[in-house]
């Protein structure tokens, strides 16, 4: 009967402790995974941090590349209107010249431009010039260089007229 009994306090304790271990180990492997999560979480603010500082680090150096090329288009601009003043400069000077000079040697100078493909050049002088002299010269150029003059002289025109409306 004692075997029994005793048998019987076995059979009844025996889920406890099977019980009390499957518990211990399912607490260790609680407090494995917390440990594996607390390392993950770290490790990724960790990079977290690095990503934000680097992100800054890039968003200073495009703000530093944006103001640079706001710089240069800003040079550049001034560049450009300091090339035109030069180059208007340079016509009148030149219009003041082809003004004084006989028309023949006119003639032959606009006809060798022309010839080096230099036309706008020869058609900003002839712009500038008194109308009566500009219609020697024309009746002076051969005829296809005069109608290309001409068309070119009306395209000014129609595009004042547009300006001025």
């Amino acid at each position: 009967m004692r075997f029994s009994v005793i048998f019987f306090f076995l059979f009844i304790h025996i889920p406890f402790i099977l019980g009390n271990e499957t518990q211990s180990m399912f607490y260790k492997e609680k407090q494995e995974l917390l440990n594996v999560k607390d390392e993950l979480n770290e490790f990724y603010e960790t990079k977290e941090l690095e990503y934000q500082k680097n992100k800054a680090e890039l968003e200073k150096i495009h703000q530093a590349i944006k103001k640079s090329e706001e710089q240069i288009a800003q040079l550049k601009e001034e560049n450009e209107k300091t090339l035109q003043e030069i180059r208007r400069e340079i016509s009148s000077k030149a219009m003041d010249m082809y003004d004084k000079m006989k028309l023949g040697v006119v003639v032959d100078i606009f006809n060798e431009m022309i010839n080096s493909g230099e036309i706008d050049e020869v058609f900003d002088i002839m712009i500038r010039m008194k109308n009566d002299r500009v219609m020697k010269i024309m009746k002076k150029l051969d005829t296809q260089t005069s109608t290309l003059l001409m068309q070119k002289m009306r395209i000014l025109k129609d595009q004042e007229d547009e300006g001025e409306q």
